[in-house]
C-alpha cells in the first residue's frame, strides 16, 4: 500500500501547481559536483537532495539519438574526441564520462530516454537547447504525458517563437530568456505578455545591478522569475560561492521577487530556503 501511495504522489508532480510563494531550486547540469555533469548519477544525486528541477543539455548522435551533452564537442567531459554527431549511440556508449577534475569514471553518456525513465514523476527537468531537436523531443514527451514536468527555454522573441512553435505552444511550458545585461528588456518581455502565457522569464543581469528591472511587475502577472546564481555576471554579483562566507547573500533573490534559482550549490541553497520557509519539496 505504501508503494502505491508513493507512486501516486510521483505521478502528480506538476509545474503548473508549484506555489508562487516558494522558490524553485534548479541544479545546473544536474548535481555535477557529486557526479559528472549531465549524467544519470548527477540527476539521482539531485533527487536525493530534494532539488526541484535539473537543467540538462541535449545533443544528437550520428544515428539521430538524443543524448546529454553541453559542449559542441565531447572532448572536455568524456574520454572521446570530436562532435557527438561523429558517433553512433553504440560507439558513444563505449566512452566514459569524466568527473569535474577531468578524470575518467565508469559512468556513461545517457540518452534522453534513459533520463526520462529516471526523472518521470520525481523531478522536473529543464531541457536546454531542446528546441534544436524539438521534432524528436515533442513526441517523446507526448507519449509519456510529461509536458507538465518539463520546461523549455529559448532566446527568440515572441514573433520568432510563435512562427516556429505556434501550433503546440499551448501544450508546453516555455520560458523566454531576457538578457538584461545585453540591452534586452521590456520590449521583448511585453511581446510575450501581450500574446502568450509564459511559465516565466529567465533573466541574465550582467555583473552589477545597473540593468535590473522591477521583477515584482513580472510576478504580479503570476509569471515566475528565474535567475542564475552560478557566476557573478549572471546575477549582479550575488553568486553561489559568496554564500560560504555569508549564506544571507541568498536574501537578495526573494528581496527582488525571484522565485526560481539555478545553482551550482543545491545543498547550500536548499538549507537556506528551509530556514526561510521558502522551500517546497517535490514530490
Amino acid at each position: 500500500m505504501l508503494l502505491c501511495t508513493s507512486l501516486a504522489v510521483y505521478a502528480q508532480i506538476s509545474l503548473s501547481k508549484f506555489p508562487d510563494d516558494k522558490i524553485m531550486v534548479v541544479a545546473h547540469r544536474a548535481d555535477w559536483r557529486e557526479a559528472p555533469e549531465n549524467s544519470i548519477q548527477a540527476i539521482k544525486k539531485a533527487i536525493e537532495k530534494g532539488v526541484n528541477m535539473v537543467e540538462i543539455d541535449l545533443a544528437l548522435t550520428k544515428d539521430n539519438i538524443l543524448i546529454l551533452m553541453h559542449d559542441k564537442t565531447i572532448d572536455r567531459t568524456t574520454t572521446g574526441k570530436g562532435n557527438p554527431g561523429d558517433y553512433t549511440l553504440e560507439e558513444i556508449k563505449k566512452l566514459s564520462l569524466k568527473d569535474g577534475l577531468g578524470v575518467p569514471t565508469e559512468m556513461k553518456i545517457p540518452t534522453l530516454q534513459e533520463v526520462l525513465d529516471v526523472t518521470e514523476g520525481k523531478i522536473f527537468i529543464n531541457l536546454d537547447k531542446a528546441f534544436d531537436y524539438f521534432d524528436i523531443v515533442y513526441p517523446m514527451l507526448k507519449e509519456r504525458k510529461m509536458f507538465d514536468q518539463v520546461l523549455f527555454k529559448g532566446t527568440a522573441n515572441y514573433e520568432e517563437f510563435n512562427k516556429k512553435y505556434g501550433k503546440i505552444k499551448d501544450e508546453i511550458h516555455y520560458m523566454p530568456i531576457i538578457q538584461l545585461g545585453s540591452g534586452e528588456g521590456w520590449t521583448k518581455i511585453n511581446g510575450y505578455l501581450k500574446n502568450y502565457k509564459v511559465y516565466g522569464f529567465e533573466f541574465t543581469t550582467g555583473p552589477d545591478e545597473n540593468h535590473l528591472i522591477n521583477f515584482k511587475d513580472i510576478q504580479k502577472n503570476k509569471i515566475k522569475v528565474w535567475l542564475n546564481a552560478m557566476w557573478p555576471i549572471l546575477c549582479a554579483g550575488h553568486n553561489d560561492d559568496k554564500t560560504f562566507e555569508n549564506p544571507e547573500v541568498y536574501n537578495w533573490y526573494p528581496d527582488h521577487y525571484v522565485n526560481i534559482i539555478q545553482t551550482d550549490r543545491p545543498k547550500e541553497l536548499i538549507d537556506y530556503l528551509k530556514k526561510k520557509n521558502l522551500y517546497f519539496f517535490t514530490p
